[in-house]
């Protein structure tokens, strides 16, 4: 037999046991006889709840670095001034407290504190300087750590210095990316800061390397590997003098109601209250800066609210695409406690307020607040001096009762549209019967300080978790 007809027979003979196999195969599934491949049930879903054994973790900002306090250090920030820390919480609720470490080579670093997931807790700072060429007061909330925040306020025109200062209170290397916009959009990609913080550390970055000669300035903030807590800081010298010093707290969330509690102008009589005069020879007069999220474009209408109720159109702001919106306030209210910006898209938003006296003044920017929520309790951390303002943006009364701790409690009602001062006698707890935003705010006649009052971040309490 050649070689040809055996390759011909064995092919015959495979391609007649295919042929049979297959038969077999089909008749197999068509009587139900064979297996057939399929899911007999869904995947296992398991429940795990997020919060259990959860934390949370206030970062403080720290002391006020001065970049070129070194001069074999121009580019380094150097930790100037005296920092009060005030911590809150609710009765028997503590946290543990840690110290950050600054990559300038100081041990002099940003506070952090750790407590239980839902645990009423609070934290805030104000820093006092007076050197040669920085001097004021300045206040911000200590806040959770997120990956995407935003910073608004400052400037890298000549004389004004604004860092970002970033706390990493995690034991994971913190990516950091800040993008950052001014008066003309976002600045150029290529011209953005990428920074590494280590674990446990903290990083100041300024701003007019990246940005300079912009006149308004805003930042986003977003991180990998860790979240981040940033802090926004501002020194004004002029002629060499110091002129101000500013910090700004960070904000989460666009919102088309912003509202900046506590803002007040002190003029340079000295006597607290009096209308701002921007046409009068006023060098710092009341300016709210807002950007839209996400690119939106629209309009923003300002105005200001006092304790009975009153309200006052400031002006309107356009919003262009990614750029910061600017309102110059030529007359503040004479007894106008809060600021409220109600646009037509989301928006983060801030003011400026001064106060002044013959021959020095300071400023600061008051950050949004986020809202506090009816039926629910946040921590009110108390500075020296500071003292507490209560806004409702709704429209109908809120209950508020601000307790101390050891039991002394002031209860308020702040009608719709109002913004309250109430004193503090320390560390307190704030509930409240309606949606209202509240801000801690420190006034001297040639100082200024505040402070967004800030709930605990939301967390989803449970998620699901399917097993293969």
């Amino acid at each position: 037999m050649s070689s040809r007809t055996s390759i011909v027979r064995g092919s015959v003979r495979a391609a007649t046991g295919l042929l049979i196999t297959g038969i077999a195969a089909t008749a197999a599934i068509i009587l139900g006889t064979g297996p057939v491949f399929q899911i007999e049930r869904d995947p296992l879903a398991v429940s795990v709840d997020t919060q259990q054994g959860g934390a949370q973790r206030l970062v403080c900002a720290g002391p006020f670095g001065e970049l070129g306090a070194d001069p074999s250090r121009p580019d380094v920030s150097i930790p100037v001034g005296t920092v009060d820390v005030a911590f809150a919480g609710a009765d028997g609720v503590t946290a543990d407290e840690q110290t950050l470490r600054p990559l300038n080579g100081s041990t002099d670093g940003g506070k952090t504190y750790t407590g239980v997931a839902g645990d009423t807790i609070g934290a805030a700072q104000l820093v006092q300087v007076k050197t040669p060429t920085v001097a004021g007061s300045a206040a911000s909330t200590c806040t959770e750590p997120a990956n995407s925040q935003w910073l608004i306020g400052g400037a890298s025109t000549l004389g004004v210095t604004t860092t970002v200062t970033i706390g990493n209170p995690s034991n994971v290397i913190a990516t950091v990316h800040l993008a950052v916009y001014d008066e003309n959009g976002r600045v150029d990609a290529s011209e953005s800061a990428g920074v590494i913080v280590p674990a446990g550390g903290q990083q100041t970055v300024s701003l007019n390397g990246f940005a300079p000669e912009r006149e308004r300035l805003a930042v986003q903030v977003t991180s990998t590997g860790a979240p981040v807590t940033a802090t926004l800081s501002v020194a004004h010298i002029t002629d060499l003098t110091p002129f101000a010093i500013s910090s700004a707290t960070r904000q989460l969330r666009p919102a088309q109601t912003s509202v900046i509690p506590g803002v007040t102008h002190r003029d340079v009589s000295g006597r607290e209250h009096r209308a701002s005069d921007a046409g009068d020879g006023d060098e710092v007069p009341v300016t709210v800066r807002v950007i839209a999220a996400d690119g939106a474009e629209g309009q923003a209408r300002v105005r200001a609210v006092d304790a009975s109720g009153a309200s006052t159109d400031l002006g309107t702001i356009d919003l262009a695409a990614n750029t910061v919106g600017e309102l110059v306030v030529p007359k503040w209210p004479t007894k106008a406690n809060a600021v409220i910006v109600e646009s037509d898209v989301p928006v983060y938003a801030a003011a400026r307020a001064a106060a002044r006296m013959l021959g020095s003044q300071d400023y600061e920017w008051f950050a949004a607040a986020p809202i506090i929520g009816a039926d629910t309790s946040v921590a009110v951390p108390a500075v020296g001096g500071g003292q507490l303002v209560v806004t409702n943006a709704g429209t109908e009364t809120a209950e508020v009762s601000v307790r101390a701790k050891g039991g002394a409690t002031a209860d308020v009602k702040v009608p719709a549209g109002a913004a309250v001062p109430v004193a503090l006698s320390g560390g307190s707890v704030l509930s409240t019967s309606a949606p209202v935003y509240a801000a801690v705010r420190v006034v001297g006649d040639n100082r200024i300080a505040g402070y967004p009052v800030v709930p605990e971040v939301d967390r989803d309490g449970e998620m699901t978790v399917y097993l293969r």
